[in-house]
């Protein structure tokens, strides 16, 4: 007990010697800076895939192996008169990615004359082997320039055009709608109207 009055007596003796000031100073606690907030927030998820967007990629991939397997194609064009239209078999290189089709014919050709005075052509493949096909309906437009002509040539067009210059007419098909029907890869048409599955393209500045 005497020594704890012993030690109370000596803090008031110290307290009582020091200036006011000070003993203020020293009873302050200088605040903790605040480190700076941070962000919770979670990262933005990837883009999800719609329904729309994958029938979309599903029935142009299974076009792609359409084409890829039929290889040839049936080219119709508008021939202007009373039969309507003008339907041959064509050799065509495969679609590029944004689905455009070139092909080629003698600059005499009947299908040439056809293309000048309507360019809307549509361009059938047919699967026999796989009960399937593809069509593409879209514009025809004839490339000129020599040096994008040589970049577009098919090596398959070679041996039948050997005047690449002045003996061939290469076109580029712009695609403005696709059809496809394959029942083993689940695109089929409309069972009641037999509407046939299709996408659509934006259409092409000339």
């Amino acid at each position: 007990m005497c020594g704890v009055l012993r030690v109370a007596t000596f803090v008031v003796a110290w307290l009582a010697s020091v200036p006011p000031g000070r003993v203020q100073a020293q009873a302050q606690v200088p605040a903790r800076a605040q480190a700076p907030a941070q962000s919770h927030a979670l990262p933005k998820p990837p883009a999800a895939t719609t329904p729309d967007s994958a029938r979309r990629a599903r029935i142009v991939r299974v076009a792609r192996d359409i084409i890829r397997t039929a290889r040839f194609a049936a080219l119709i064009t508008q021939s202007g008169t009373a039969t309507a239209s003008s339907a041959r078999t064509i050799d065509p290189a495969p679609p590029d990615s944004a689905m455009m089709i070139r092909f080629v014919t003698n600059p005499k050709s009947r299908k040439v004359r056809e293309i000048a005075r309507d360019a809307r052509v549509t361009l059938y493949y047919f699967d026999a082997r796989g009960m399937r096909y593809a069509t593409l309906h879209g514009v025809a437009r004839e490339v000129r320039d020599p040096a994008r002509k040589a970049a577009l040539w098919y090596a398959e067009w070679t041996p039948f055009y050997p005047l690449r210059e002045r003996g061939a007419a290469l076109y580029e098909m712009v695609p403005r709608r696709l059809e496809v029907v394959s029942e083993a890869d689940s695109v089929v048409g409309d069972p009641v109207t037999w509407g046939v599955p299709g996408v659509g393209f934006r259409a092409a500045k000339y």
